[in-house]
């Protein structure tokens, strides 16, 4: 026989069950948007889909239509958010010589690349440009996000997740993002805005390759971006494995016809049977996400497991370009004469003092340190590859040039250069002020001091560093043969 309950207990029973329901019912999980036939491109195209957030259809006014700004923001939760946050600050105080003047550099980036902590900056500035400064910090650098978290797990109105499977609890978290950053906010919202490109980065579970929210991608799974909640990608972002769930998308490729982009088709076999080609894994990554029969569904979560630095699909995306002469040609990368690469690093340091003990402590620090120093090992070796890769594009862009004449637009058609600048949390000169930042966790709330340290750390990395003033006085500043005009329009 049933127990029989008491009144007070039927009613905490009645409560417990109507809080689970209203906490199912409060949210709406987005999914993928099928791409309308009237967006996708002619078969054999070079890209599945037309315009978009990608950056060679994001138009640019700059007054530099023949230097190339690229900016990549680390991993590091809050720490990285409040570091990058006055970087970018710097980068706005810093002025660039250009023929109609001075301008900020910050006004010149045409594309960012966010990992987990990175993205809540780039994406906030995204959105609200200079209006992002002075309100950030009181919208999320200020904000006890850890309190929030912890509501997810202790609060009953929000165990919807223990009871509806396809719930999770980085829905909660995305759910708390839009509401104090976001606002309801879309892709297209960001689109929009023109340049910089804003590129979030998350991982793919399956395979632990990066997946970067930008229409290029989105295209691979015959969907369109312009639908798709901003604070839902931040969410994936920041999706760090065992405390939030993953952000799910589900596969339309089939809808697309067979479109695949250019870059695939010109893939040859003797990359995709070499083992060591990195176009050819890049490839067969990518038809599985043509192939709607072996990846039904896209499983995302924390960028920083696959790239805590947002470099590697910066790298892809030169890689992939730089074989053909028509495709430079095709995004206008051939009229580029600077490139220049800003990597903003806020993650921390590993405790090497681990080594002069006897004991490594808890099971959570034994986690850190193994992951902390993976971390570290894999940021080297992006690091390396991102170089080269750079060093690949550009000699690719130079002799695009050249094989279209020996002047381009005024200029000697091998007079193309890049640099690759590194600003670092861990590169602050040695003292109390470089240990008390570095040794503040990977969380989501940092006491308020911290935060602002954080920030004049960040914003002083960028107009102190030397590599950067030396690439920026050798930026010729006198006016080019031709207007700027929006990437990828062909001349």
């Amino acid at each position: 026989m049933p127990t029989a309950t008491t009144g007070p207990q039927r009613l905490v029973t009645l409560l417990l069950v109507a809080m689970l329901l209203s906490g199912c019912a409060s949210l709406i999980v987005a999914d993928t948007t099928p791409l309308a036939p009237s967006q996708m491109a002619p078969l054999g195209s070079e890209s599945i889909s037309t315009g978009g957030l990608r950056l060679s259809a994001l138009t640019t006014a700059k007054a530099t239509p023949d230097l190339l700004v690229l900016v990549a923001i680390s991993g590091g939760g809050k720490r990285s958010a409040a570091y990058s946050y006055g970087a970018l600050q710097g980068m706005r105080d810093v002025s660039v010589q250009t023929a109609g003047g001075p301008q900020p550099l910050l006004s010149l980036v045409d594309g960012i690349f966010a990992i987990s902590g990175g993205s809540f900056t780039a994406a906030y500035y995204g959105l609200y440009r200079d209006a992002a400064f002075g309100r950030f910090e009181k919208d999320f650098l200020y904000v006890d996000t850890n309190a929030y978290v912890w509501g997810i797990f202790l609060l009953p109105w929000n165990w919807g997740w223990l009871a509806d499977p396809t719930l999770g609890t980085n829905d909660y978290m995305e759910q708390g993002y839009d509401r104090t950053m976001f606002h309801g906010a879309r892709f297209k919202d960001l689109a929009a805005r023109g340049r910089p490109l804003i590129a979030i980065g998350a991982t793919e579970v399956s395979s632990g390759k990066p997946f970067i929210f930008t229409q290029e991608n989105f295209d691979l799974i015959c969907s369109d971006l312009a639908q798709f909640p901003v604070a839902r990608a931040v969410a994936a972002s920041n999706g760090f494995p065992g405390l939030f769930s993953p952000v799910t998308l589900t596969n339309r490729a089939a809808r697309c016809g067979g479109r695949e982009p250019g870059w695939l088709r010109r893939v040859t076999q003797a990359d995709l049977g070499d083992p060591l080609s990195r176009i050819g894994v890049e490839a067969k990554s990518a038809t599985r996400y043509l192939d709607q029969d072996d990846m039904r569904y896209v499983h995302l979560n924390d960028g920083g497991v696959s790239d805590n630095l947002g470099l590697r699909a910066m790298g892809t995306m030169m890689q992939n370009v730089t074989p053909s002469q028509e495709a430079l040609a095709a995004f206008g990368l051939d009229r580029l004469r600077r490139i220049l690469v800003i990597s903003i690093d806020g993650q921390n340091v590993q405790d090497l003092s681990v080594s002069q003990r006897r004991t490594v402590g808890g099971l959570f620090a034994l986690f850190g340190l193994v992951a902390g120093g993976k971390i570290d090992r894999f940021s080297f070796e992006t690091m390396v590859t991102f170089d080269q890769q750079l060093r690949n594009v550009t000699e690719a862009i130079r002799a695009a040039r050249c094989a279209e004449g020996p002047t381009i637009h005024g200029s000697p058609c091998e007079d193309v250069q890049s640099a690759f600048v590194q600003v670092s949390l861990s590169d602050m000169p040695p003292g109390a002020d470089r240990d008390r930042l570095l040794a503040i966790p990977t969380g989501l709330t940092i006491e308020r001091t911290s935060v602002d340290a954080l920030i004049r750390a960040g914003r002083d990395a960028i107009t102190n560093s030397e590599p950067l003033r030396r690439f920026l006085r050798s930026y010729p500043s006198r006016a080019p043969a031709y207007s700027a005009i929006s990437a990828g329009t062909q001349r």
